[in-house]
C-alpha cells in the first residue's frame, strides 16, 4: 500500500464545475491520471464513449487484432482493472477500418454484451460515417497534443471536428444534450492542430506564461485546464530522472506541465506611442496590424488605417504578402527586432511557408 494520500486529476471536478462546457481541453505534466480519470468516469457513470487515438496503428496496438490476452497489456483499462477489480478489455470490431470496442470480459477474458465504448483512429475519420454511434455521449481524444517525434497533419483539427459532428448528428433535434469532447494530453507543444482549429492557442500561451489553471470561454462553451503537477509530500524524494532533468526544457514539460519547447520570448505587449502604421493582414477572419518604430516592429489587434492590407484567404495575396514583407519580417524576428501581442502572429511569420504554398 502507498503510505501517501496523493490527489490525482479527476475529470468529474471539471464537468461538475462547468456543466455547460461541451469541450474540455486539459494538459499537464506526465502522470496526474488524465486518461485514467476519464475512463473511470465513463464506467462509473455508465456513459457510452468514443476513445480516439491518433493513428490506426495505435488502435491496432491496443486491440492486438482481437487477441484479448495480449491486448490487456496495452489497454488503457489495465490500471483501472487492477485498482477496481474490473475486467474490461479492447476487441477489434472492424480490422479494415481499425475500429475497436471496450467490453466487459468473463474470467477467461472473453468479451460479452454490448460495447461500453468504441475506439477509433483520428486518421480514419472518414471511416466513422459508416457506424451508428448515436448512443455515444462522450468523445475522449487521448494525447491530443502530438509528441515531438510524431509526424502530423495540420488538417488534424478538421478531422477531429468531422468525427465530433458525425457523432453529434441530430441530437439537438431529438432533444438530447451535446456530445462532450474531452481532449487530454501532456504539455508538449502549444502549437498543435486541436488548439489551432478551436482558436485557443493564444489563450493557452497566456495561461502558461501566467500559470493560470482555468480559462472558461462561456460564450463558446470551451474549458481550458492547465492541470498542475501532483502535489507530492515534502518527505517524498524526487526520482532520479526528475533530479537530473529539473531545469531543462524536457523537465519543465514533463514535471511542470509547461510548453517548454515553444518560444514565447517574442510574445510581448507594448504601448503604441511613437509607432507608425505599416501594413495589416486578415487571417482566419481576424485582422492583425503591424507597426514600426525606429527599426523595430510590433504586431497586434489595435486598429489603424493601413494603406497596405492583405487578405490571406486569397492565394495571390498570400504570395504578395510573402514577397512584400514576410521574408523581411522573418529576419527581423530572428534579430529580435519584431514582437507580437499573440503567439499565433509570431507563428504565422516564422512558419509562413509551412502554412501556405508559396
Amino acid at each position: 500500500m502507498n503510505k501517501y494520500d496523493i490527489k490525482y486529476y479527476d475529470v468529474r471536478d471539471d464537468l461538475t464545475k462547468y456543466p455547460a462546457a461541451w469541450c474540455v481541453l486539459g494538459w499537464s505534466p506526465r502522470g496526474p491520471g488524465k486518461t485514467y480519470s476519464c475512463l473511470r468516469y465513463m464506467i462509473e457513470e455508465k456513459q457510452t464513449f468514443l476513445f480516439i487515438k491518433r493513428t490506426k496503428r495505435d488502435v491496432e496496438l491496443i486491440c492486438q487484432n482481437g487477441n484479448e490476452d495480449i491486448s490487456a497489456e496495452f489497454s488503457p483499462f489495465k490500471p483501472l482493472n487492477r485498482d477496481f477489480g474490473w475486467n474490461i478489455g479492447p476487441v477489434m470490431i472492424d480490422k479494415k477500418a481499425s475500429v475497436g470496442g471496450f467490453y466487459e470480459r468473463d474470467p477467461n477474458n472473453k468479451a460479452y454484451g454490448k460495447p461500453l465504448g468504441y475506439i477509433f483512429a483520428l486518421s480514419g475519420a472518414s471511416d466513422i460515417k459508416g457506424f451508428d454511434l448515436s448512443e455515444v455521449n462522450y468523445i475522449i481524444f487521448d494525447e491530443f497534443i502530438p509528441k515531438k517525434h510524431e509526424r502530423i497533419s495540420r488538417s488534424e483539427g478538421e478531422a477531429l471536428l468531422e468525427i465530433y459532428m458525425t457523432v453529434q448528428r441530430d441530437r439537438r433535434l431529438r432533444g438530447r444534450p451535446d456530445v462532450k469532447l474531452l481532449c487530454m494530453a501532456n504539455a508538449v507543444s502549444v502549437n498543435n492542430p486541436t488548439f489551432a482549429m478551436l482558436d485557443v492557442t493564444d489563450i493557452a500561451v497566456q495561461m502558461d506564461i501566467t500559470n493560470t489553471e482555468y480559462t472558461y470561454q462561456e460564450d463558446r462553451g470551451i474549458l481550458l485546464h492547465f492541470i498542475p503537477p501532483i502535489d507530492l509530500p515534502e518527505d517524498m524524494e524526487k526520482s532520479g530522472i526528475e533530479k537530473a532533468l529539473t531545469g531543462t526544457a524536457w523537465g519543465d514539460m514533463a514535471f511542470g506541465g509547461h510548453f517548454a519547447f515553444d518560444d514565447f520570448t517574442s510574445v510581448q505587449h507594448k504601448r503604441l506611442k511613437g509607432y507608425r502604421p505599416l501594413c495589416s493582414y486578415t487571417y482566419k477572419k481576424k485582422t492583425v496590424y503591424v507597426y514600426e518604430k525606429d527599426g523595430y516592429y510590433y504586431a497586434c489587434r489595435a486598429k489603424a488605417n493601413m494603406q497596405l492590407h492583405y487578405n490571406l484567404a486569397r492565394e495571390n495575396e498570400q504570395k504578395k504578402f510573402w514577397y512584400d514583407y514576410v521574408r523581411y519580417f522573418r529576419d527581423e524576428v530572428i534579430n529580435d527586432h519584431f514582437t507580437f501581442s499573440e503567439f499565433t502572429m509570431y507563428d504565422l511569420i516564422i512558419n509562413y511557408k509551412k502554412i501556405f504554398e508559396i
